[in-house]
């Protein structure tokens, strides 16, 4: 039998890491995630070329788009949203994610989203019918990112030559 499976103990938890938020420069926990997804959208190009009969692909760009939810206990959007509505400023941030299982042998991946501008500001809310802790689900922009760490292989992976 080979060696050359995916082990359950080597795939990322999504409860496993942490993030981590930089406001004009300050950088502190980002405590009050609850969840957050980020991802690259491609522009593709489609074209066919003469000569050719298979419709052709080239990527010509990307964009940096993403969702997260957050509790609500903290105000520095709040301050970003009154500064931006009475000075014309947002402020600059960036967000740093860490994916990382101690159970699995692939190491961390870490990435570094700069520019992020986030769609829906948390103000207030109220509800008498919840006993829920107060949620905020948001989507966000990014204009650049930065790899930090990748994943390895699997230690139980090996690698097959071509022949």
């Amino acid at each position: 039998m080979s060696d050359n499976y995916i082990r359950l103990a080597d795939t990322i938890s999504s409860k496993e890491g942490n993030a981590y938020i930089t406001i004009d420069g300050i950088t502190r926990e980002l405590f009050e995630i609850s969840s957050l997804k980020a991802q690259l959208d491609l522009t593709v190009q489609t074209r066919r070329m003469l000569g050719h009969r298979m419709t052709q692909h080239k990527v010509v760009g990307a964009e940096g788009t993403g969702s997260m939810t957050m509790y609500f206990m903290n105000s520095d959007m709040l301050n970003l949203a009154v500064a931006y509505m009475k000075e014309g400023r947002f402020g600059n941030i960036k967000i740093k994610v860490k994916n990382e299982d101690p159970q699995s042998t692939i190491g961390k991946q870490e990435v570094e989203l700069s520019n992020v501008i986030l769609k829906t500001i948390p103000l207030a809310t109220l509800d008498d019918q919840s006993d829920d802790p107060i949620t905020i689900d948001t989507d966000f922009t990014f204009d650049d990112l930065t790899s930090l760490s990748t994943f390895g292989l699997p230690t139980n992976y090996k690698l097959v030559s071509e022949k």
